[in-house]
């Protein structure tokens, strides 16, 4: 017995470790509006779990980073800013990339923010960091995730 645990724990720390690291996916999208391209870093929240958390209980977030929500279908939930203390954009993005709207919302404000139709994708940053790139609905976003 004594010789099996060392390897049953380090079996489980590799596991945690690759589950971790699964979980956290990071990617990039860029945005390529008339030739000109800005790049974002973001985290993917893929699953429901992550969805639901976002950005909540955050401090901050890096200068051209966010958090992609990837609904991997058409959905039209609605977004809020339940325990978020940052001042967020959300882009609501369609299967093909297209940009469908931009909007901003409050630190901490329940109110609903409706998306304008039927998209796949949703992107938080920085409140401005869409207006300060020229991105706005139309623009096409690649997705690499």
């Amino acid at each position: 017995m004594r010789k099996i645990t060392p390897f049953v724990l380090v079996a489980m720390l590799v596991g945690s470790a690759i589950f971790f690291a699964i979980s956290c996916k990071g990617s990039t999208v860029a945005f390529n509006n008339d030739g000109q391209v800005a790049s974002l870093n973001v985290e993917v929240a893929g699953t429901p779990s992550a969805r639901a958390t976002g950005l909540m209980e955050r401090k901050s977030l890096g200068k051209d980073s966010g958090m992609l929500f990837d609904f991997g279908g058409n959905t039209n939930v609605a977004f809020y800013m339940k325990n978020t203390s940052i001042p967020l954009s959300i882009a609501f993005i369609d299967s093909s990339g297209k940009v469908l709207g931009i909007r901003d919302m409050k630190p901490f404000d329940l109110t609903p923010i409706e998306p304008p139709g039927t998209y796949r994708y949703a992107i938080e940053v920085n409140q401005g960091w869409f207006a300060e790139h020229g991105i706005k609905p139309g623009v096409t976003a690649t997705i690499d995730t």
